[in-house]
């Protein structure tokens, strides 16, 4: 009796949380995801970010700091002794005071939800000699997007490359602590006399002399060691070899198990340039990475939607490629696509508002945004100074079952399938709405109208796992939705 009672409650509470009125439960929040303060690389202060965010109507900003910028290159063997450093701003030697600063700024402007993070790279290559005076290194713009580690210790072990409080002892640490003991000649010399002979007049007497400029020749050399290696542990994956995709899953697997939510950053976008370092030209590069995508697994999200242009969110592309593979069983998680602003400052003509991932969240909260973020309840936004389409409804039904963005409907195979769509318009009317469902990779359907628009799309369901999202552009305007999903029970 007991079981009939708690299966009964268990079918009741399904039955209540897929039924329509939740939908109205969602607050959509118009956000910007991976943005700078001055506190790394970034133009306006926390308080500054706010007052933009609150008049252009962004109820989030997802901050992205620069977690540790730094590129170390050593000439081998010792490559701690020799090394050479270029840093740019970053948080990872003040996350106390980061914290700190977001919580105030939080304070003085409650309007706006301001959701710590950090942008880590997690690896980066060297290739090419000094001695030929020309180097390259490699993939310093392939980063991830980290939010939800509020943990100041959890946040400092990262494991990125450069950053020792997540490091390893290594073959290269001990060669690192070799020029250690150059110490110990370096004080027997201090120590030690030798006797010389001088020349006074037409006689010769001998003194005792200590070498010292040779002892401190060797002690500096084995200060500077300790000083420049220390504490001597290594990145699990060197600098001047490539490791592959396994820096980045990593630190995707770190962040997992600590509860965080991870995105990888413009996976599209080409990074290049050149700078001289005296006498050596130094070459810095990253190529598009779309394919690492697929070979990663268990991040949340992507950058799908950014002031560049992009495939991976084509029809057929890599993102149908992992959803379909999620809806098969064949991935333990989906991956969400992301409208990515990667805000610093206002050159370029550049606008803090014009990329938008609109959350919609059961409670307005930085827990209410994660939470919408790891469930993929969101859509990308890329708006026009005058126009901004807004998914208003997308919702998969069946009899009595509902599901919305991110979320899995479970109906009997042969039964009817409706989908369900509403795109407005935030400022002036779209008069040239084209509006694309896609299924499976597919073009299922396709409206060219205007805003407001309203459809339905209906068919019967053959029992095989199916995914169906959104894409629509108009008024200037681009907008993706996340991802309706439809199994077996």
């Amino acid at each position: 009796m007991t079981g009939r009672w708690l299966g009964a409650i268990t079918l009741a509470a399904a039955a209540l949380l897929a039924s329509p009125a939740r939908a109205t439960e969602l607050i959509a929040v118009p956000s910007v995801v991976h943005l700078h303060s001055d506190l790394s690389t970034g133009q306006y202060t926390l308080e500054e970010l706010a007052e933009i965010a609150e008049r252009n109507g962004v109820g989030a900003l997802l901050l992205s700091e620069n977690y540790l910028n730094r590129l170390d290159y050593g000439v081998p063997p010792f490559r701690a002794l020799t090394r050479v450093s270029h840093d740019s701003p970053s948080v990872h030697e003040r996350l106390h005071d980061y914290l700190a600063r977001v919580a105030r700024a939080r304070a003085a402007r409650p309007g706006v939800l301001l959701i710590p993070g950090v942008e880590v790279m997690p690896h980066y290559r060297w290739s090419g000699s000094p001695l030929t005076l020309d180097l390259l290194v490699s993939d310093t713009q392939k980063n991830l997007l980290v939010w939800g580690l509020s943990d100041p210790a959890t946040l400092a072990a990262i494991p990125v490359i450069g950053n020792g409080d997540g490091g390893a002892y290594s073959l290269q640490s001990l060669l690192d602590a070799l020029p250690v003991l150059l110490v110990v000649p370096g004080i027997a010399l201090l120590l030690a006399k030798r006797w010389r002979r001088r020349r006074v007049g037409a006689a010769v007497i001998i003194v005792p002399q200590r070498q010292w400029i040779a002892g401190l020749v060797l002690c500096a050399i084995a200060i500077a060691a300790v000083i420049r290696g220390w504490p001597f542990t290594n990145s699990a994956y060197s600098p001047y070899e490539n490791p592959g995709i396994a820096p980045y899953q990593a630190v995707i697997d770190f962040v997992e198990r600590h509860g965080g939510a991870v995105v990888w950053s413009f996976p599209e976008a080409r990074d290049f340039g050149t700078e001289n370092v005296g006498p050596v030209r130094v070459t810095w590069s990253t190529e598009p990475y779309p394919d690492d995508l697929l070979r990663t697994f268990r991040y949340t999200a992507f950058g799908a939607l950014y002031e560049e242009t992009t495939r991976v969110e084509r029809p057929g592309g890599a993102w149908d490629r992992m959803l379909v593979q999620y809806a098969a069983n064949e991935r333990s998680r989906p991956a969400w696509g992301l409208g990515e602003s990667g805000f610093h400052d206002t050159n370029a003509g550049k606008r803090l508002a014009r990329v938008q991932t609109v959350f919609l969240v059961r409670e307005r909260s930085e827990a209410g945004i994660l939470e919408a973020l790891r469930q993929g309840r969101l859509y990308a936004r890329h708006r026009s100074p005058a126009t901004a389409l807004a998914l208003t409804d997308f919702a998969a039904t069946s009899d009595d079952a509902r599901a919305v963005s991110g979320e899995t409907l479970r109906p009997a195979a042969g039964a009817a399938v409706t989908l369900g769509i509403a795109i407005d318009a935030d400022g002036a009317p779209a008069a040239d709405l084209k509006v694309v469902l896609i299924k499976n990779g597919e073009v299922a359907n396709a409206w060219t109208t205007t805003t407001p628009f309203r459809a339905s799309h209906k068919e019967t369901w053959d029992g095989r796992p199916t995914v169906f999202r959104l894409e629509a552009r108009g008024g200037g305007g681009r907008l993706l939705s996340s991802a309706i999903f439809v199994r077996p029970s």
